[in-house]
């Protein structure tokens, strides 16, 4: 079976916030499981990280939490002023996360090349118009 790797942006603004020692105390990885990260502190996830991090995330725990869910979280404990999600293919490892920024680059890879098609589209419709422009005023001589 073939994985999935999560890789918008969502997932690579997360996953530096919950692997940061720093913020231990409001958000981090379960330590029995690599799947479930915590939330510690509710009011300080708001206060420190969200209210200082792009509108990816989420301005509030509740905006938070829904784009949890809508990227594929599950909440899996409530406890008294915590809360855990898991996510099968978010993991705490070395080996998905430079798996999950390689499907990410290829992706923004895919799309440029994409825009460059595109453009090269348009600039073909824009010669042949400019041919076909250039046939008739030599038409009207």
């Amino acid at each position: 079976m073939v994985r999935k790797l999560p890789t918008s942006s969502f997932y690579i603004q997360l996953d530096p916030i919950i692997e940061d020692r720093s913020s231990d105390q409001i958000i981090s990885w379960n330590k029995s499981n690599n799947n479930i990260f915590i939330v510690w502190d509710r009011k300080r996830l708001h206060r420190d990280i969200l209210s200082k991090s792009s509108s990816v995330l989420g301005k509030n725990l509740t905006d938070f939490i829904a784009k949890l869910r809508s990227h594929g979280f599950k909440t899996v404990v409530k406890g008294l002023g915590e809360l855990e999600f898991s996510h099968d293919d978010f993991a705490r490892s070395p080996l998905m996360k430079k798996m999950m920024m390689a499907k990410a680059l290829s992706e923004r890879i895919e799309r440029f090349d994409a825009q460059i098609k595109i453009l090269k589209c348009r600039l073909k419709a824009k010669k042949a118009s400019l041919k076909v422009e250039t046939r008739f005023q030599n038409l009207r001589i």
